[in-house]
């Protein structure tokens, strides 16, 4: 897309709210228990790469199953908030298709022994979106990490690892 005409300007607007919009809709996700603005984000097929974040290798899914994918790694979490940057790079490579790239600061919040924690990553979104007929949608999503803060527990816990409380006899 070399020429910036009206169209372009549209695109680019409709991909800047993409990119905030799949934080925010995880947030609304986590806080309500309604992931459907979360699903909505994605295009039928999607892959997940979180794996320089957690363990394992990219997934592929359809979006009905990424909600699943969000409460597993956000159940040990009161509350979560995405705040992405208002800069974000996009590479059209086609009218249709478009490679983006977004910072964000995801906070992480969870009570321990009473005291409210905070852990938070600062992290870098790429993602390969594309134009259907339902708009600008995510098709890859890779979740590249820069530097983490607050209470390590937070990423022990996206990994799956449980606070447990023993009763005292």
């Amino acid at each position: 897309m070399a020429e910036k005409d009206l169209q372009y300007v549209l695109d680019w607007i409709a991909i800047q709210e993409l990119a905030a919009e799949y934080g925010q809709a995880i947030d609304v996700g986590k806080d309500t228990g309604d992931w459907r603005r979360w699903e909505n984000v994605f295009t039928p097929q999607v892959t997940a790469d979180y794996s320089r974040f957690m363990e394992g290798e990219p997934m592929r899914f359809n979006r009905a199953q990424m909600p699943e994918l969000a409460r597993a790694a956000l159940r040990s979490f009161t509350r979560v908030q995405h705040s992405t940057a208002n800069s974000v790079r996009i590479h059209f490579k086609t009218s249709t298709q478009a490679e983006v790239m977004a910072y964000a600061e995801v906070s992480h919040f969870f009570p321990l022994g009473g005291i409210q924690q905070e852990w938070t990553i600062v992290a870098r979104y790429t993602f390969d979106v594309e134009k259907g007929e339902e708009g600008w949608r995510i098709r890859k999503v890779l979740l590249d990490p820069i530097h983490y803060r607050g209470n390590p527990m937070g990423l022990e816990m996206v990994n799956g690892k449980q606070l447990v409380r023993v009763k005292e006899e």
